[in-house]
């Protein structure tokens, strides 16, 4: 069939357009498209998990106290000072996991546990059994493994309340401890906490310093 000039030109236009449709438009469309999905996506994902999303502050590694790397160091040289250990009143205990396991009596009613492992790392366990009748417990214990691993437990008759801090100030604890946390807060206080915590801290320093 012939065409005209005319519809030649008209074919030639039509051609032209369509090429570029093809070599252009439809990719920029697909472009376009895997875009819209991949936003309407991550806006559902969000709306679903994103309290559980990591952010660049979550992220942010926290600085150790230095009072942990020095348990590890007075802990690690208890071959070399076992002397120095059991003047300051630390003695082997048996029954527990651990390559070294010490215990001290501070008074009738304290006692201090020293645990480590070349695998499960260090452990300190404060307890307290209060003589007082009219004390709001019958015993507190805190085993602090790491300075965001703390975890408190009172107990009173049959009851017990057990909370992870995540953080040596209490002021932060695992979401699922929540009312075991408003339990606990019944039994004792953050004062009370920042006290006993303070015990270990002062126990690891007077040890490390008898080693000098």
């Amino acid at each position: 069939m012939e065409y005209t000039e005319k519809e030649k030109k008209g074919i030639d236009k039509v051609e032209r357009m369509n090429h570029f449709f093809d070599r252009t438009l439809l990719p920029a469309i697909g472009i376009l498209i895997i875009l819209l999905l991949a936003s309407f996506t991550f806006r559902r994902f969000r709306e679903k998990f994103g309290s559980d999303l990591p952010s660049a502050r979550s992220t942010v590694r926290q600085t150790e106290p230095e009072i942990f790397a020095l348990r590890r160091n007075v802990l690690a040289g208890y071959e070399q000072h076992k002397e120095q250990f059991e003047a300051y009143g630390y003695q082997p205990v048996d029954g527990y996991s651990y390559d070294l396991s010490l215990c001290k009596a501070v008074d009738s009613e304290m006692s201090i546990f020293q645990f480590s492992d070349d695998s499960l790392g260090q452990l300190t366990i404060l307890n307290y059994l209060p003589k007082d009748r009219q004390s709001p417990y019958d015993s507190l214990s805190m085993g602090i493994s790491s300075y965001r691993l703390i975890t408190v437990t009172a107990k009173r008759g049959e009851d017990s309340h057990s909370v992870t801090f995540l953080s040596y100030d209490f002021t932060s604890y695992q979401s699922d401890n929540e009312e075991e946390y408003r339990a606990l807060m019944k039994l004792t206080d953050s004062g009370e906490l920042a006290s006993l915590y303070e015990i270990f801290e002062t126990d690891i320093r007077n040890l490390a310093a008898a080693f000098e």
